[in-house]
Protein backbone atom coordinates (compact mmCIF):
# COMPACT_ATOMS: atom_id res chain seq x y z
CA UNK A 1 0.00 0.00 0.00
CA UNK A 2 2.80 2.42 0.95
CA UNK A 3 4.71 1.66 -2.25
CA UNK A 4 1.59 2.24 -4.38
CA UNK A 5 0.95 5.63 -2.68
CA UNK A 6 4.53 6.76 -3.32
CA UNK A 7 4.34 5.75 -6.98
CA UNK A 8 1.07 7.68 -7.44
CA UNK A 9 2.49 10.82 -5.78
CA UNK A 10 5.59 10.66 -7.97
CA UNK A 11 3.47 10.33 -11.11
CA UNK A 12 1.37 13.42 -10.19
CA UNK A 13 4.47 15.49 -9.44
CA UNK A 14 6.19 14.45 -12.71
CA UNK A 15 3.05 15.23 -14.70
CA UNK A 16 2.81 18.71 -13.16
CA UNK A 17 6.52 19.47 -13.82
CA UNK A 18 6.25 18.17 -17.41
CA UNK A 19 3.29 20.48 -18.04
CA UNK A 20 5.22 23.47 -16.68
CA UNK A 21 8.35 22.60 -18.69
CA UNK A 22 6.36 22.17 -21.91
CA UNK A 23 4.66 25.53 -21.41
CA UNK A 24 8.01 27.24 -20.92
CA UNK A 25 9.49 25.52 -23.97
CA UNK A 26 6.65 26.93 -26.10
CA UNK A 27 7.38 30.42 -24.84
CA UNK A 28 4.35 30.53 -22.60
CA UNK A 29 4.53 31.61 -18.97
CA UNK A 30 4.15 28.90 -16.44
CA UNK A 31 0.82 28.70 -14.65
CA UNK A 32 0.93 31.00 -11.64
CA UNK A 33 0.64 29.48 -8.23
CA UNK A 34 -2.92 29.65 -6.93
CA UNK A 35 -3.48 32.64 -4.66
CA UNK A 36 -6.15 33.56 -2.14
CA UNK A 37 -7.99 36.78 -3.10
CA UNK A 38 -7.21 39.67 -0.75
CA UNK A 39 -10.17 40.65 1.41
CA UNK A 40 -11.92 43.92 0.50
CA UNK A 41 -10.94 46.84 2.74
CA UNK A 42 -13.39 47.53 5.53
CA UNK A 43 -14.28 51.15 6.18
CA UNK A 44 -13.71 52.41 9.69
CA UNK A 45 -16.73 54.69 9.28
CA UNK A 46 -20.43 53.86 9.46
CA UNK A 47 -23.45 55.80 8.30
CA UNK A 48 -24.79 57.80 11.19
CA UNK A 49 -21.33 58.64 12.56
CA UNK A 50 -21.15 62.25 13.76
CA UNK A 51 -18.31 64.55 12.74
CA UNK A 52 -17.19 67.75 14.48
CA UNK A 53 -14.95 70.43 13.00
CA UNK A 54 -13.43 73.75 14.07
CA UNK A 55 -15.37 76.16 11.89
CA UNK A 56 -13.59 79.34 10.80
CA UNK A 57 -16.58 81.59 10.13
CA UNK A 58 -17.14 84.88 11.96
CA UNK A 59 -19.94 83.22 13.91
CA UNK A 60 -17.60 80.48 15.12
CA UNK A 61 -15.50 82.95 17.13
CA UNK A 62 -18.59 83.89 19.15
CA UNK A 63 -19.50 80.21 19.53
CA UNK A 64 -16.03 79.41 20.86
CA UNK A 65 -16.48 82.08 23.52
CA UNK A 66 -20.03 81.07 24.35
CA UNK A 67 -19.36 77.33 24.62
CA UNK A 68 -15.72 77.31 25.72
CA UNK A 69 -14.88 74.88 22.92
CA UNK A 70 -13.16 75.01 19.53
CA UNK A 71 -15.59 72.40 18.16
CA UNK A 72 -18.23 74.69 16.71
CA UNK A 73 -19.82 72.78 13.81
CA UNK A 74 -21.24 69.28 13.46
CA UNK A 75 -22.87 67.04 10.87
CA UNK A 76 -23.98 63.45 10.23
CA UNK A 77 -22.03 61.13 7.93
CA UNK A 78 -23.88 59.31 5.15
CA UNK A 79 -22.75 57.25 2.17
CA UNK A 80 -23.77 57.82 -1.45
CA UNK A 81 -22.42 55.73 -4.35
CA UNK A 82 -19.55 54.44 -2.19
CA UNK A 83 -18.49 58.00 -1.28
CA UNK A 84 -18.80 59.68 2.13
CA UNK A 85 -20.81 62.86 2.64
CA UNK A 86 -21.80 64.97 5.62
CA UNK A 87 -25.42 66.05 6.09
CA UNK A 88 -25.23 69.49 7.67
CA UNK A 89 -27.63 72.30 8.51
CA UNK A 90 -26.36 75.35 6.68
CA UNK A 91 -29.71 76.55 5.36
CA UNK A 92 -30.94 74.52 3.61
CA UNK A 93 -29.89 70.98 4.56
CA UNK A 94 -26.81 70.15 2.50
CA UNK A 95 -24.90 66.96 1.74
CA UNK A 96 -21.23 67.97 1.57
CA UNK A 97 -18.40 65.65 0.44
CA UNK A 98 -16.48 64.55 3.53
CA UNK A 99 -13.14 65.94 2.27
CA UNK A 100 -14.73 69.34 1.59
CA UNK A 101 -16.34 69.38 5.03
CA UNK A 102 -13.01 68.67 6.73
CA UNK A 103 -11.20 71.24 4.57
CA UNK A 104 -13.30 74.01 6.15
CA UNK A 105 -11.93 73.20 9.61
CA UNK A 106 -8.95 74.96 11.15
CA UNK A 107 -5.85 72.89 10.27
CA UNK A 108 -8.31 70.34 8.84
CA UNK A 109 -8.94 69.13 12.37
CA UNK A 110 -11.92 66.88 13.05
CA UNK A 111 -13.37 64.35 15.42
CA UNK A 112 -15.66 61.51 14.39
CA UNK A 113 -17.77 59.78 17.02
CA UNK A 114 -20.39 57.03 17.00
CA UNK A 115 -23.59 57.43 18.99
CA UNK A 116 -24.00 54.25 21.00
CA UNK A 117 -27.78 54.30 20.68
CA UNK A 118 -27.58 54.38 16.87
CA UNK A 119 -27.21 51.03 15.07
CA UNK A 120 -26.14 51.54 11.46
CA UNK A 121 -27.21 47.99 10.52
CA UNK A 122 -30.85 48.61 11.40
CA UNK A 123 -31.32 52.39 11.55
CA UNK A 124 -29.68 53.76 8.39
CA UNK A 125 -32.91 53.73 6.41
CA UNK A 126 -34.71 55.61 9.19
CA UNK A 127 -31.81 58.09 9.33
CA UNK A 128 -32.07 58.92 5.64
CA UNK A 129 -35.84 59.24 5.93
CA UNK A 130 -35.54 61.62 8.88
CA UNK A 131 -32.96 64.00 7.36
CA UNK A 132 -35.21 65.61 4.68
CA UNK A 133 -37.67 66.54 7.43
CA UNK A 134 -35.14 69.11 8.61
CA UNK A 135 -34.44 70.71 5.24
CA UNK A 136 -35.12 74.18 6.66
CA UNK A 137 -33.53 77.64 6.66
CA UNK A 138 -30.58 78.19 8.96
CA UNK A 139 -31.46 79.59 12.39
CA UNK A 140 -29.11 82.51 13.08
CA UNK A 141 -30.88 83.16 16.40
CA UNK A 142 -30.36 79.62 17.75
CA UNK A 143 -33.99 79.34 18.81
CA UNK A 144 -35.68 76.06 19.76
CA UNK A 145 -38.26 76.27 16.96
CA UNK A 146 -39.47 73.97 14.20
CA UNK A 147 -39.31 76.39 11.26
CA UNK A 148 -35.52 76.95 11.27
CA UNK A 149 -32.57 74.87 12.38
CA UNK A 150 -28.86 75.08 13.25
CA UNK A 151 -26.16 72.41 13.07
CA UNK A 152 -26.28 70.74 16.50
CA UNK A 153 -30.06 71.11 16.55
CA UNK A 154 -30.13 68.97 13.39
CA UNK A 155 -28.02 66.21 14.92
CA UNK A 156 -30.07 66.34 18.10
CA UNK A 157 -33.48 66.05 16.41
CA UNK A 158 -32.45 63.43 13.86
CA UNK A 159 -30.92 61.15 16.48
CA UNK A 160 -33.89 61.73 18.77
CA UNK A 161 -36.28 60.79 15.97
CA UNK A 162 -34.36 57.63 15.05
CA UNK A 163 -33.17 56.33 18.43
CA UNK A 164 -35.51 57.96 20.94
CA UNK A 165 -32.53 59.25 22.97
CA UNK A 166 -31.14 62.77 23.50
CA UNK A 167 -27.75 63.46 21.94
CA UNK A 168 -26.04 66.17 23.97
CA UNK A 169 -27.39 68.29 26.78
CA UNK A 170 -30.19 70.80 26.35
CA UNK A 171 -29.24 73.99 28.16
CA UNK A 172 -30.55 77.52 28.48
CA UNK A 173 -29.03 80.49 26.71
CA UNK A 174 -28.15 82.05 30.06
CA UNK A 175 -25.80 79.15 30.74
CA UNK A 176 -23.61 80.22 27.81
CA UNK A 177 -20.65 82.60 28.25
CA UNK A 178 -22.05 85.62 26.47
CA UNK A 179 -19.89 88.41 27.89
CA UNK A 180 -16.92 87.97 25.52
CA UNK A 181 -16.23 90.51 22.75
CA UNK A 182 -17.10 88.19 19.86
CA UNK A 183 -20.30 86.98 21.51
CA UNK A 184 -21.32 90.54 22.37
CA UNK A 185 -20.65 91.70 18.80
CA UNK A 186 -22.79 88.88 17.40
CA UNK A 187 -25.63 89.63 19.84
CA UNK A 188 -25.54 93.30 18.87
CA UNK A 189 -25.59 92.53 15.15
CA UNK A 190 -28.33 89.91 15.20
CA UNK A 191 -30.47 91.04 18.10
CA UNK A 192 -29.94 94.62 19.28
CA UNK A 193 -29.49 96.20 15.84
CA UNK A 194 -32.60 94.42 14.48
CA UNK A 195 -34.84 95.28 17.42
CA UNK A 196 -34.81 91.77 18.85
CA UNK A 197 -34.04 90.72 22.40
CA UNK A 198 -32.12 87.59 23.35
CA UNK A 199 -34.18 85.39 25.66
CA UNK A 200 -31.95 84.03 28.46
CA UNK A 201 -34.43 81.16 28.95
CA UNK A 202 -34.15 80.04 25.30
CA UNK A 203 -33.19 76.36 25.00
CA UNK A 204 -30.03 75.45 23.12
CA UNK A 205 -27.98 72.32 22.36
CA UNK A 206 -24.31 72.88 21.52
CA UNK A 207 -21.85 70.82 19.45
CA UNK A 208 -19.50 70.38 22.40
CA UNK A 209 -22.28 68.99 24.60
CA UNK A 210 -22.80 66.31 21.95
CA UNK A 211 -19.09 65.61 21.58
CA UNK A 212 -18.85 65.15 25.35
CA UNK A 213 -21.99 63.01 25.61
CA UNK A 214 -21.28 59.86 27.63
CA UNK A 215 -23.00 57.77 24.97
CA UNK A 216 -20.59 58.52 22.12
CA UNK A 217 -17.47 56.57 21.18
CA UNK A 218 -14.52 58.24 19.47
CA UNK A 219 -13.81 56.68 16.07
CA UNK A 220 -11.17 59.01 14.64
CA UNK A 221 -9.49 62.28 15.57
CA UNK A 222 -7.08 64.64 13.84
Amino acid sequence: MKTRFLLLASFILLSFNSHQALAMARGKPADPAPTTPAPAPVSKYAEGDIIFIQSQTQQSAALREATGSVWTHVGIMIKKSSAWYVAEAVGPLKETPLADFIARSKNKSYRIVRYNHFDAATMTTALKQALPKYNKPYDIYFEWTEDKIYCSELTYHVMKDVTGFDLGRIQKMKEMKLDGPYAQALIKKRYTDTGRELDPEELIVTPVSQLEDEEVTLIESK
